[in-house]
């Protein structure tokens, strides 16, 4: 082929290298408007009450809104479940109603005219909360006494899933000549891409319809997710638009509350909307990489020969099964 041995010019060079790839701040709308979502500073709490009267009466801000006044759009669909095995999923809403389950859960949001008045505001909201015992550590989280952080999720336990012979496994570990035991610990990790997450929404009441703008590694399965799941709408009744991203690592396939949130704020306000993440918030409320406990045997021959392999994983899947 031509091409075996050759540079090869990318083709998304020119627009990033002149500066004219557009993002998704660059997008600006007629009257839009601009959101600041409240998130909880605990891992675990029950929310006693919210007062937001403070934050509607400054200048500027166009609403306030709490989970309680998105009841009537459903929670976010568990997309990726694991295969053959019982999964114990827990749904998240847009807004976080009644409990919390992890730090930075969204529990009440503000649309003003800029995005420093709408952060302003933020501080004025006045949120009684219930501190309930927390578990940061997987293999802590699984033993009796543990707190519980789902009551459909007995012992902290999403999933329990396996491969292979384990009785094979087991006999082959006992007829080895060596048997290497070790755990090993991959630490949590922050992807932390360039661009931090963003939504702009627009609803036009005549056709019914949105135009959703997200820094989304998926915007197809984003659709599906937000019509068919929680809208409840065609698929033909919405539009999702991923612009040049800047950078993913994974952590912006998944369907994230704010991207509803917003698409929902711009049919309740009447006027497109904007949320930018900040780095701060970029840290607490986006995907991190689980952090894995393992303990790893494995069997073998005094010449080297691997014979047997048993792994156990602990795999820290976070407040809310994505």
């Amino acid at each position: 082929m031509a091409v075996i041995g050759q540079s090869i010019k990318r083709r998304e060079d020119p627009r990033l290298i002149t500066g004219e790839a557009k993002y998704l701040d660059d997008i600006q709308l007629p009257g839009m408007a601009h959101a600041a979502i409240l998130r909880s500073p605990y891992a675990h709490a029950r929310i006693v009450s919210i007062d937001v009267s403070k934050a509607q009466a400054l200048e500027g801000v166009i609403a306030v809104y709490t989970g309680a006044d998105f009841m009537d759009i459903n929670p976010l669909p568990c997309a990726w479940q694991a295969g053959g095995v019982k999964n114990n999923v827990n749904t998240p809403r847009v807004l976080a109603v009644d409990k919390v389950t992890f730090t930075g859960t969204g529990v009440a949001v503000v649309v003003a005219e800029n995005r420093y008045i709408a952060e302003d505001a933020l501080n004025l909201i006045e949120v009684e909360w219930e501190p309930l015992p927390v578990v940061v550590d997987a293999r802590k989280a699984v033993e009796p006494g543990a707190p519980q952080i789902h009551d459909n999720a007995p012992n902290n336990i999403v999933l329990e899933w396996e491969c292979g012979d384990q009785a094979a496994v087991d006999a082959a570990l006992a007829e080895a000549d060596v048997v290497i035991r070790q755990p090993l610990v991959n630490q949590r990790l922050i992807p932390t891409p360039m661009e931090a997450r963003g939504c702009v929404a627009q609803y036009l009441p005549v056709t019914d319809e949105y135009t959703v703008w997200m820094t989304s590694q998926a915007p197809h399965v984003m659709r599906l997710l937000m019509t068919a799941f929680v809208f409840g709408i065609p698929e033909t009744k919405m539009r999702v638009i991923s612009p040049q991203v800047g950078g993913g690592f994974g952590a912006k396939i998944f369907l994230y509350p704010e991207y509803p949130l917003v698409a929902a704020l711009a049919k309740k306000t009447g006027r497109p909307v904007k949320w930018a993440e900040s780095r701060s918030e970029n840290y607490i409320a986006t995907t991190h990489g689980r952090d894995h406990l393992t303990e790893i045997e494995v069997g073998a021959k005094r010449d080297g020969t691997i014979t047997a392999l048993k792994v156990k994983t602990y795999a820290n899947l976070g407040g809310v099964l994505s």
